[in-house]
């Protein structure tokens, strides 16, 4: 596949994902969720996915359903969508953050950076 015929067919994806619910029945789907994930991280092409999640940080069930994906260490998954997990979830609002110090904590200790939500650092709020 050359490279237009990856940028087409990237284009018809990220159109399919944004066509699908997200949240059928109420519930957000995981599937889908971990397909926005992966393709969120497309320079170009996956901005529509990202800002999903961004328009999105007041969610706390996608927060939950994020720290799912993130804290999954089944070897079934890319580690594709653990990564832009960790990237998204410091977008969150600190007071939402700090309901779930225990998943960020055990995060933060993977000792690949990528899939530390806090790669820079861990926050005050999540020390104490």
């Amino acid at each position: 596949m050359d490279n237009f015929d990856y940028n087409v067919w990237m284009s018809k994806k990220i159109d399919e994902l944004l066509n699908m619910n997200v949240k059928p029945n109420g519930i957000y789907d995981e599937e889908v969720i971990r397909e926005y994930l992966i393709y969120s991280s497309s320079v170009k092409k996956g901005k529509k996915l990202f800002e999903f999640f961004k328009e999105n940080t007041d969610d706390e069930e996608l927060l939950k359903m994020l720290l799912k994906v993130l804290l999954d260490e089944n070897e079934e998954y890319s580690n594709d969508s653990r990564y832009s997990a960790a990237r998204i979830i410091p977008l969150f609002s600190v007071s939402l953050l700090k309901k779930y110090k225990k998943e960020l904590s055990h995060a933060q200790n993977y000792t690949i950076t990528n899939l530390k939500p806090f790669p820079k650092g861990i926050p005050d709020w999540l020390c104490n």
